[in-house]
């Protein structure tokens, strides 16, 4: 495998220089508790237009040593792709693994922090290069091929045992990798692989976005969407909070409390049926719930 440069050469690469000072920068601003880095994070602002938390939340990390090996592959892969294909592309080709495996990450689960969707982007990226460009022979090698192959699995035991992991954002980041070396190099896959590649970070938006609700299985979904309910509710705007509540109990359908606040929404709306059929499954999860049997019995929809 073609060695590195040495740490000296960080401005011959502003793009992989810039990436991990500004990671190291935010995780010891994060470390601190002195600094809010919330807003850099994957929250449900993604779904209010924040996009950019799909790239940002790339920046935080969770542990030293998290942080130092996102940060020593990104200098030895990164460096490599700056130095053949420039600061520019090399900046659309971190932001395109970021959005590939944060915005997946998200989408599935309730998000991860780190560099290392780009990381396992950019081992899969180099690995199709050394099989299919000349100026990339060396860019691979077996050792490295097992270490990140066997890491992979064994953060998938980490996550199941010790400590959760973004694996899915692992995945996706060589997944969305692989496909960009297959669709920049000559070869019967490249149209294919372009065509895969479009449809990956299309999907990835649309799945973190208007798809969340159908496509989320962890525990923790629907949450901060019957928050942002709940928010919406006490300010009057029933319109938003019936929208935010539908998300919130197809994500958790068995919660009471957030089919009762989709009941209060329509009835606030004067959608009779709805907010009966509302009250009725906040009933049903919860029967013994007084509150919840007295807004079905007051509801005017007779139960069906």
């Amino acid at each position: 495998m073609r060695r590195p440069p040495p740490l000296s050469h960080f401005l011959k690469f502003p793009i992989v220089s810039g990436t991990t000072a500004l990671a190291i920068g935010v995780t010891l601003a994060w470390w601190s508790h002195k600094i809010d880095i919330d807003p850099l994070r994957e929250t449900i602002e993604i779904r209010r237009g924040q996009l950019w938390r799909m790239l940002t939340s790339a920046l935080p990390h969770a542990n030293f040593l998290h942080l130092a090996f996102n940060v020593y592959w990104i200098w030895v892969f990164g460096t490599l792709v700056e130095e053949t294909f420039g600061h520019v592309k090399t900046l659309a080709i971190f932001a395109l693994l970021a959005v590939a495996a944060n915005g997946a990450e998200y989408a599935l689960l309730s998000g991860g922090i780190g560099l290392s969707g780009i990381g396992y982007g950019l081992f899969a990226f180099l690995w199709v290069l050394s099989r299919r460009d000349r100026r990339f022979a060396d860019a691979m090698d077996p050792n490295t091929i097992q270490v990140f192959v066997a890491w992979f699995f064994i953060c998938i035991v980490l996550t199941f045992t010790v400590y959760p992991i973004a694996n899915i954002a692992h995945g996706a980041g060589a997944v969305a990798g692989a496909l960009l070396g297959w669709a920049i190099t000559p070869s019967p896959r490249r149209v294919m692989a372009t065509a895969a590649l479009t449809a990956l970070i299309g999907a990835t938006f649309i799945a973190a976005t208007v798809a969340r609700p159908w496509v989320n299985f962890s525990k923790e979904g629907g949450f901060a969407e019957a928050g942002l309910a709940y928010d919406a509710l006490i300010a009057d705007r029933n319109d938003e909070a019936l929208r935010w509540s539908r998300d919130a109990t197809r994500m958790q359908p068995r919660n009471a409390n957030f089919w009762f606040n989709m009941g209060i929404a329509c009835e606030r709306l004067n959608r009779p049926v709805q907010s009966a059929d509302a009250f009725k499954r906040a009933r049903d999860v919860d029967p013994s719930n007084a509150e919840y049997q007295g807004a079905w019995q007051d509801s005017k929809a007779p139960e069906r």
